[in-house]
């Protein structure tokens, strides 16, 4: 697995979400890198990862990060990132030190019990084209994740920018994280969790609700949470200055 390190002080390992890489981090990084060591992981298949079968099943991906992350720290999980960071946190609590879910939510999908989530029609739909087209794909899921922003033109030219970088995702990391995103639902451990928790999300987020933080505040009474304003799914481009401030406050809290 690829994890590359720079900056300096505390440690801080950040994942990304669903097709994306490391690169996708950049402008937040640079800033965040003035005062934190972060270690800025490309899940298998991703980015400079390479990809082995089975590499992204929750439990032996969380092996794999275990092996390769400092043993304390504080982790950032932007979307699919935060799901795997919540897995992470319930089997090794006593590893982070406090957790930032960025624009993630412990249960993507909708059901009888969670309304806070997206129809399960729309995941099905990606999965399925997946296997036809999946540079048209990436490309819609592209636009998904910038619309609604204030600043959508600019987010998707940056998104775009930061994915050309390194090479397409492995087709089969695609479809592994896919059904992580369709199928892990980790309410449960959320509510279960010790560690300091914030949740930043995007107010027009069009993958994740705003009444998801009210849903997750029940789940969690301890759990802090920021509504930025104007944001869609990818805050820390749309955003970046507003999110360095909310994670550096809780950080250093």
């Amino acid at each position: 697995m690829h994890i590359k390190v720079m900056g300096q002080g505390p440690d801080l390992v950040m994942l990304h979400g669903w097709s994306m890489n490391s690169a996708v981090w950049h402008d937040l990084a640079e800033e965040l890198a003035k005062n934190f060591t972060l270690h800025l992981v490309d899940l298998p298949g991703h980015g400079q990862s390479d990809w082995q079968e089975d590499a992204l099943e929750l439990q032996v991906l969380i092996e794999n990060l275990a092996a390769e992350c400092p043993q304390s720290a504080y982790w950032i999980g932007w979307s699919l990132g935060g799901l795997i960071s919540l897995a992470f946190a319930e089997h090794y609590p006593e590893r982070i030190k406090k957790l930032v879910l960025m624009s993630a939510t412990p249960c993507f999908v909708k059901n009888d019990d969670w309304s806070s989530a997206m129809e399960p029609a729309i995941f099905q739909a990606f999965a399925e084209n997946l296997g036809s087209n999946q540079a048209d794909t990436l490309q819609r899921f592209l636009l998904l994740q910038a619309r609604g922003s204030a600043h959508s033109r600019e987010t998707i030219r940056r998104l775009a920018e930061q994915l050309a970088v390194e090479q397409p995702p492995v087709a089969e990391a695609l479809t592994a994280g896919l059904n992580l995103l369709i199928n892990t639902d980790m309410r449960e451990q959320l509510s279960a969790l010790q560690c300091p928790v914030k949740m930043i999300l995007g107010e027009r987020d069009t993958l994740i609700p705003k009444e998801m933080l009210l849903a997750v505040s029940q789940l969690q009474p301890q759990i802090q949470t920021t509504l930025l304003m104007g944001a869609g799914h990818a805050p820390f481009i749309s955003q970046p200055n507003e999110c360095q401030n909310e994670i550096e406050h809780f950080l250093n809290d």
